[in-house]
């Protein structure tokens, strides 16, 4: 059994029209809900094997902000195929993930997670499949289950949309 977690980054700050997107910082909404989102996955224990992380200032910030309530020493890979990156490529880099990774934590951009998350659900628990097809807001973290043994085997459809959380859903951290 293999686990995904797709997380996209979180609200991103728009007030400076000369930054470059790339550049662009966390709005104080993306901060708070990074705070939200860390507690959630301190509350349920997550610790993938390895994330895979784009590079821009908005992805890197949301992973630095769950760090401080995970493990900090979690294998973390930025990678600038990853930014804004499409579905079909990021289909391609989980297809290309260690054998030895049994959790995988994707921290991207729209729209390629969202089109990724929806091309590789086949089926879900409750109403979260509904909620993902409907919006993938900033802040939004899917959990699919693959059940096979190796990342290369990931094909659409095959995977279990086990929950769809956003940061709206979540009780206010501390």
């Amino acid at each position: 059994m293999l686990r995904l977690w797709l997380l996209r980054h979180a609200k991103s700050a728009w007030d400076d029209p000369g930054l470059d997107d790339f550049a662009r910082p966390l709005a104080p909404r993306g901060k708070k809900a990074c705070r939200r989102l860390a507690r959630h996955l301190a509350e349920r224990a997550v610790r993938p094997d390895l994330v895979l992380c784009s590079p821009a200032q908005r992805t890197r910030q949301t992973w630095e902000r769950l760090t401080k309530r995970l493990a900090p020493d979690i294998e973390t890979r930025f990678d600038h195929s990853l930014y804004l990156a499409e579905a079909t490529n990021l289909l391609a880099t989980l297809r290309a993930a260690p054998t030895n990774c049994r959790e995988l934590m994707l921290i991207g951009h729209n729209p390629g997670l969202e089109d990724l998350a929806a091309r590789l659900c086949g089926s879900g628990a409750g109403d979260a499949l509904q909620r993902l097809q409907t919006k993938y807001p900033t802040g939004g973290l899917a959990e699919i289950s693959f059940a096979i043994k190796r990342w290369a085997d990931v094909a659409p459809k095959s995977g279990f949309l086990a929950s769809f959380v956003t940061p709206a859903m979540l009780d206010e951290a501390e």
